[in-house]
């Protein structure tokens, strides 16, 4: 006796069709785009990069102070702008150099090395300028674009510290 088995039991094979297959990628897909969209890395960069600047101004600041406290007057030349993109002139070292660095001042008391700005280029950098008596630092802020708005100086897009922010 032969058993005959019905046809539609052998019509349930394990398996995955085209159509599932689709289906669960354009979800995937779709999941993906909004994780991306709500955890934005180029802001996460962006933010950690301010972050960087305000604590590097902030180092910056100090060591100018101390310098100060120290010499009775503000490291570099007076009425000189500085920027953290260039060396000055008879200065050989790297950016960071506290001895030979962007700011032509010996600062290697103050501090293991200059800050210079995470992108470091035309657009983000350090800025630095005494005039005898004050000084005024700067940066672009990317992220944190209200921090410059509300720094007291005298420009609303970029942050200002010091003790005279109309310098530069």
């Amino acid at each position: 006796m032969v058993h005959k088995i019905p046809k539609d039991t052998l019509s349930h094979e394990a398996g995955l069709t085209l159509i599932e297959i689709l289906v669960v990628s354009i979800l995937v897909m779709i999941l993906f785009t909004i994780l991306f969209i709500a955890f934005n890395p180029v802001q996460y960069r962006a933010k950690a990069r301010d972050e960087k600047r305000l604590s590097d101004l902030s180092t910056l600041d100090r060591m100018i102070n101390e310098y100060n406290v120290d010499h009775n007057t503000y490291p570099d030349t007076v009425n000189t702008l500085r920027k953290s993109t260039l060396l000055p002139g008879g200065n050989s070292g790297p950016l960071q150099s506290v001895t030979v660095g962007w700011i032509k001042q010996n600062l290697s008391s103050y501090g293991t090395k200059l800050p210079v700005d995470p992108v470091n280029d035309a657009t983000y950098y350090y800025s630095y300028k005494q005039n005898g008596t004050s000084y005024e630092l700067d940066t672009v802020l990317e992220y944190y674009t209200d921090k410059s708005a509300n720094d007291g100086g005298n420009s609303s897009t970029i942050y200002e510290l010091g003790n005279n922010l109309t310098l530069l």
